[in-house]
């Protein structure tokens, strides 16, 4: 702990001398909607007779380049509301309709370049949650669900009506946004949140109707009021997405092919005005894009990404303090144990299936907010066959398996939030039960420029032990945080302390439990333009960790970012870090009571990106790590360009390299007849890495496009000499070669990765989709650390591949809607 105390007083001493800046208050703007008996027809144009009765043009304030400041272009908005929707109109005047940018793009894809107009939605006008709805001048929808610490959802997806026209004088827009698809109180008279959005993409344009000031924490607390909105029902919220699959798959490594067709049901019902029920009945997941996979070295899990819809819309509520990690359903957790002289492996499970997933959320006009998850999982099966006999038999790997997320969220004053997590993981057949609960509160103060955070948890494992007795296992982890999080200077503290018992991830995610850690940081934001620059910041931080058990010192670490974008928007940015004395890692050695000494170290990187705007646009970086120690040096660069041909077509490519000479890291554990340790084997190598992504998009309208997105991964590891691990965490001479009987060098890699994933999509109607993906998946893993980058390729083109190819249709039907078509048949 020599350098916590000294992080503190540098960061509250030099914060101390702006603690005076002061909070300014602004008026909420207000916005009233009118009633009407009639819905407009949806299809852009505003010339309808109830459009024409409070058409105001008013200039929208932007939010970039220059916050704060009056936008150049003039916008009409209007809302208007019925028994059963929400009607918003927008013209978009432009002097240069010519230049309107409008390129296609699929559904949620908001990084298109297009002008767009969007707005929020604060029906329980707190300040802290609302719903957006965008469209761009091509007519593509997105949504969000923005919860408390401005974190935008976009897998939230709601089903609504949007079209859009261009003419003389610029563009214009129409929503229709059923009451089934958001949430609001039952009362007679309703005030909500309300703000409107302008985006130009030429200039780089973004504006509100409502200010929002960047110098402030928060986003929908920045909203104004919209108004004159009375006697409406939260309507039943009961909708039903059934889907149908057709899907065949071709192993070329056993040659077998199969054919599957399935079906299910994706279910949502309103409880009430606040609370909505998830069902997913005969989950199918066939069509969910690849994992970005990799070669892992060291002694830390690798988190990938969640790409199941079902797992990623609407879990904000879920999304704290790491214990609801959604990979972990579905995962298989068990091993096989056999005799390797008696048996062999023939195949193992690489997921369980999932039975079902049910989640409850929402929240009231009182902002509670209430989250529940379920699912379950069927049992896991390997095939293990006798070396002598032939004979198979199939062994249970995982039991039947129930994952449980329980929460209550409190929203408090000033955007300030208390929140209570429990996950519980419970095994069927004696398996191994997890527990664990975690209590987070965030408090701001009245201005929101400083806030304090709190987190503790404390998990439980039961699991049975060598004798087959059931052992308890608690620990626990406690966190705070301190720091002025708005304005132009922002500095805050941390400490975190985590026993070595602690463990979440039978539902949740952490790399390595058994720390304490201090850190420190000290920022500064220019917040409007000036001089070349449109945006600046650089922010100093400071890192130190420690053993919880032992009580020992691990780490340094001290590093300083900065951003500049310009006025042609241009951005440069570049990193400095540094580890300046020898570190302890206790987690590399694999074994309790081991550590291994890590050279001080040095390590810089930057980069240049280019104006969006144009059709070319790019990205590169370098950077290099140096430890002088152990001659050991790393030298990475990348490059992104994407290239719009127009409107609807688009090409992309990433190219990742990583050159590394003289790392050092654990290699294997060697043990003697009676399974006690001899030695723990380390090794020096070289490790090369190579990551390649290339991308087509075609979109031939806002309902209908492909995607093309092909991945190669390759890594190579050389060892060129090994040595022995000592108590005192040196490294010593060791007679271990790492070569076997038979000549082979056991530990030298060759790893491939190459997933080609191509998707077709259709919406055939609002909330309804026709899906077509392909999906081709080559991995190989050999020894031939030898090989280069295009000797390696060639050799992971050829080997076994697997192939997906399904083709889905899921139709959205809302009940209400059924109902008065079916009365009407």
């Amino acid at each position: 702990m020599r350098y916590s105390a000294a992080i503190f007083l540098f960061i509250f001493s030099i914060g101390a001398l702006y603690a005076g800046e002061g909070d300014g208050k602004k008026r909420r703007l207000e916005k009233e909607a009118f009633r009407v008996e009639q819905s407009p027809v949806i299809d852009g144009s505003i010339d309808e007779e109830i459009w024409q009765q409070r058409d105001e043009k008013v200039k929208f304030v932007q939010f970039l380049p220059h916050n704060g400041k009056a936008s150049d272009f003039e916008t009409s908005v209007q809302i208007a509301y019925s028994d059963k929707a929400i009607y918003v109109a927008a013209r978009m005047y432009d002097p240069s309709p010519d230049k309107i940018l409008r390129e296609f793009g699929k559904r949620d894809d908001s990084g298109r370049n297009a002008d767009s107009f969007g707005f929020v939605l604060d029906p329980y006008n707190a300040g802290m949650n609302a719903f957006t709805f965008f469209v761009t001048a091509a007519g593509v929808q997105s949504d969000h669900f923005i919860s408390a610490g401005n974190h935008w959802d976009s897998h939230w997806d709601a089903v609504w009506k949007s079209a859009v026209k261009i003419d003389e004088f610029g563009w214009s827009v129409e929503f229709e946004i059923p009451y089934y698809a958001i949430r609001f109180p039952r009362q007679e008279v309703q005030h909500w949140g309300v703000n409107f959005y302008r985006g130009v993409k030429r200039n780089q344009e973004e504006t509100y109707w409502s200010p929002v000031d960047n110098s402030k924490q928060g986003f929908v607390n920045q909203t104004g009021v919209l108004t004159g909105v009375k006697n409406i029902e939260p309507p039943l919220r009961l909708s039903f997405s059934p889907y149908v699959t057709a899907a065949f798959q071709h192993d070329a490594s056993t040659r077998k092919q199969k054919f599957s067709f399935t079906g299910g049901m994706d279910l949502k019902y309103g409880i009430n005005e606040s609370f909505t029920v998830d069902v997913s009945l005969i989950p199918d997941f066939s069509q969910v894009q690849s994992d970005n996979v990799v070669l892992n070295l060291s002694a830390y899990e690798v988190r990938y990404a969640e790409n199941r819809q079902f797992f990623t819309e609407g879990t904000e509520l879920f999304d704290k303090g790491n214990l609801f990690y959604s990979r972990r359903v579905g995962s298989t957790f068990g091993s096989v144990d056999y005799d390797a002289g008696k048996e062999e492996l023939v195949s193992q499970p690489v997921s369980a299936n999932l039975l079902n997933a049910v989640k409850l959320s929402g929240r009231n006009k009182k902002g509670l907010g209430l989250g529940v998850f379920n699912a379950i999982t069927n049992k896991t099966y390997a095939k293990l066959r006798n070396l002598e006999s032939g004979e198979e038999r199939e062994v249970q790997v995982d039991p039947l398996t129930n994952f449980n997320v329980a929460v209550i969220d409190q929203n408090l004053k000033n955007n300030s939030s208390i929140n209570f997590t429990n996950t519980n993981v419970t095994r069927a057949d004696g398996g191994r039960d997890a527990n664990a609960s975690g209590l987070t509160v965030s408090l701001n103060d009245k201005s929101l420029q400083y806030r304090v955070r709190a987190f503790g948890s404390y998990s439980v494992v039961n699991q049975k032990d060598d004798v087959g007795r059931f052992v308890t296992t608690p620990g626990y982890k406690y966190s705070v945080e301190l720091g002025k999080v708005s304005g132009t200077w922002q500095y805050g503290v941390a400490r975190s302390v985590e026993t070595d018992k602690y463990q979440i991830n039978d539902l949740g995610f952490l790399q390595a439990a058994n720390q304490v850690a201090h850190s420190g940081y000290f920022r500064y934001n220019l917040l409007k333009p000036y001089w070349k620059l449109n945006r600046f910041n650089s922010t100093v931080s400071l890192y130190d960790a420690m053993m919880f058990k032992p009580d020992a010192f691990s780490g340094f670490n001290a590093s300083i970012n900065t951003y500049a974008q310009f006025k042609n928007f241009w951005g440069v940015g570049m990193r400095y870090g540094a580890n300046p004395v020898t570190g302890h890692d206790y987690f590399e050695p694999r074994t309790e009571g081991y550590y291994f000494n890590v050279a001080p170290s040095a390590s810089y990187n930057v980069f240049i990106e280019s104006d969006g705007r144009k059709s070319l646009k790019g990205n590169v970086y370098s950077g290099r790590s140096t430890r002088n120690e152990w001659d050991q040096n790393s030298d990475w660069m990348g490059l992104f360009l994407r290239y719009r041909v127009n409107n609807k077509l688009s090409f992309n490519v990433e190219v990742n390299t990583e050159d590394t000479k003289g790392s050092r890291g654990y290699v294997t554990t060697q043990v003697d007849d009676n399974n006690a340790l001899k030695e723990i084997v380390f090794g020096q190598r070289d490790i090369r890495t190579a990551t390649n992504i290339a991308g087509l998009n075609y979109t031939f309208n806002n309902r209908m496009g492909m995607n093309l997105r092909v991945r190669h991964y390759w890594s190579r590891v050389k060892y060129d000499e090994f040595f022995r691990l000592e108590q005192d965490g040196s490294l010593q001479q060791t007679d271990y070669s790492g070569v076997s009987a038979e000549g082979t060098a056991e530990h030298d890699t060759n790893f491939n990765a190459l997933n080609v994933d191509f998707s077709y999509f259709l919406q055939v109607a609002p909330g309804s989709f026709l899906n077509l993906v392909w999906k081709d998946a080559i991995s190989s893993l050999t020894n031939e650390a030898d090989l280069n980058y295009t000797q390696s390729y060639r050799q992971a083109a050829d080997s076994p591949q697997v192939n997906n190819v399904s083709l889905r249709f899921t139709y959205f039907i809302d009940y209400l809607t059924l109902k008065k078509t079916v009365g009407k048949i």
